[in-house]
């Protein structure tokens, strides 16, 4: 069992360090497409589908992998028994997953649906930084001596 929640405490901070890394990937992307539209001159360039495509490869594969990581993580909170409360947020954090994948589809068609991709983001490295946070430090049960004493 503690075999168990040390991959669990392990993955919960990789998954806190890949959504960064994907939120860092998605800005690396937008700048990498803004510097192919300098201007020159009176006139301004433009880029095709391949060239923006170019600044995002990374986000976007690294995002499937991710959203993988989560769904680990919450099979192994089961296998941990992690109590659940956490099981349910580490159920929420794929699901929300999920709906970042949605999100990035449809934003192509609307900027709007486009930007809460990009607010989902922040909601899971909030619920992902949570979550690692209790797999490291989180409630733990006081030594059965320590209680007898007080």
């Amino acid at each position: 069992m503690q075999a168990v929640r040390t991959v669990y405490r392990y993955l919960a901070a990789f998954v806190v360090l890949g959504v960064l890394a994907q939120i860092a990937a998605a800005g690396y992307g937008a700048f990498y497409s803004a510097g192919r539209l300098d201007v020159e001159g009176d006139q301004h360039k433009t880029i095709n589908d391949d060239t923006f495509q170019d600044g995002f490869d990374f986000h976007s594969g690294f995002g499937y992998l991710v959203i993988l990581a989560t769904i680990l993580l919450f099979l192994l909170a089961l296998a941990a028994r992690v109590g659940k409360p956490r099981i349910w947020w580490n159920l929420a954090l794929p699901l929300l997953g999920i709906v970042q994948v949605i999100l990035a589809w449809a934003g192509t068609d609307s900027p709007f649906v486009g930007s809460l991709h990009a607010v989902n983001a922040v909601v899971l490295l909030g619920l992902a930084g949570f979550l690692a946070r209790e797999a490291w430090w989180g409630t733990r049960e006081p030594p059965a001596a320590a209680t007898q004493a007080a």
